[in-house]
């Protein structure tokens, strides 16, 4: 298999084991010993929303259930369900990191595994949602063509989004010019990673049909890449958290206004601006 197709995941592995319908798996989050837990949680989220965006698939989110930062313990894993968990660590005496993906299907005692390299830990995060689960499907038919032939393989996509809700409007989103990707997860949460490197949690709910969006933790100076940096620097010690008010124009479209900082002549005011964001399907 090339090196481009290593960082695999599991569509077709669940083929293997189910003919059609959904296929059940528990999702344990990710593991290391080199990230804290904000960065640990911020992965465990991607690689969570990723799997629960793709059609066929329902997933329990099991993290709740083993301690955080731990590998589950497999005997206490399902005897029908696939498990799934990813453990990163940084490469020693390099910048470079390392992310394996690990699917155990404990009913026929197989363990899937799959690994790559990061020139660093942001470069994790900015993988393409097409990648990420094109490279859950490399993993799974891998499996398949293993264990079994002549098996028709079942189409998968992106569940789209008919409604304004958080569930319907779980996936990757791109837009602002100083922003690299918003990734929302079912259940009102997400993040938004700056082109800058630094990283927001936001909170999502609607609100007659208005999709509410807003910063959660403390505000950060990074988040205002439009402003002078001193000015920035100045302004986030007393900056009110960045909210958007959005509305669904389309399936794959938001378009609203963003209540965040911005400059006015010397000075730094509260303000908005006119967003537009798409889905990346």
């Amino acid at each position: 298999m090339k090196k481009t197709s290593l960082f695999i995941t599991f569509l077709f592995f669940l083929n293997c084991l189910f003919a059609e319908g959904t296929w059940n798996i528990d999702f344990y989050g990710v593991s290391s010993k080199d990230l804290d837990k904000n960065m640990a949680d911020m992965t465990s989220e991607l690689y969570y929303t990723q799997l629960c965006e793709i059609k066929n698939f329902s997933v329990t989110d099991k993290r709740s259930s083993i301690p955080e930062n731990t590998i589950p313990d497999r005997d206490l894993l399902s005897e029908t369900n696939l498990s799934f968990y990813s453990v990163i660590s940084k490469i020693e005496n390099s910048t470079k990191w390392r992310a394996t993906l690990h699917i155990v299907n404990k009913d026929n005692n197989t363990e899937m595994s799959s690994t790559k390299e990061f020139d660093s830990y942001y470069k994790i995060l900015m993988e393409g949602k097409q990648e990420l689960q094109d490279s859950f499907i490399a993993l799974v038919e891998q499996d398949q063509n293993r264990s079994q032939t002549n098996r028709q393989t079942p189409s998968f996509s992106a569940k789209p989004a008919v409604a304004a809700s958080t569930e319907n409007l779980a996936g990757t989103w791109t837009g602002e010019s100083n922003i690299e990707k918003i990734l929302i997860m079912r259940g009102g949460r997400g993040f938004v990673i700056f082109k800058n490197g630094a990283s927001m949690n936001i909170s999502v709910k609607i609100e007659d049909s208005t999709v509410i969006i807003s910063q959660t933790g403390k505000t950060n100076a990074s988040f205002f890449p439009e402003l002078p940096r001193q000015q920035a620097l100045e302004a986030a010690l007393t900056a009110n958290p960045i909210t958007w008010r959005l509305k669904l124009a389309a399936d794959h479209i938001l378009k609203g206004k963003k209540n965040t900082l911005v400059a006015d002549g010397d000075k730094v005011t509260d303000g908005e601006l006119e967003v537009e964001w798409k889905r990346k399907l």
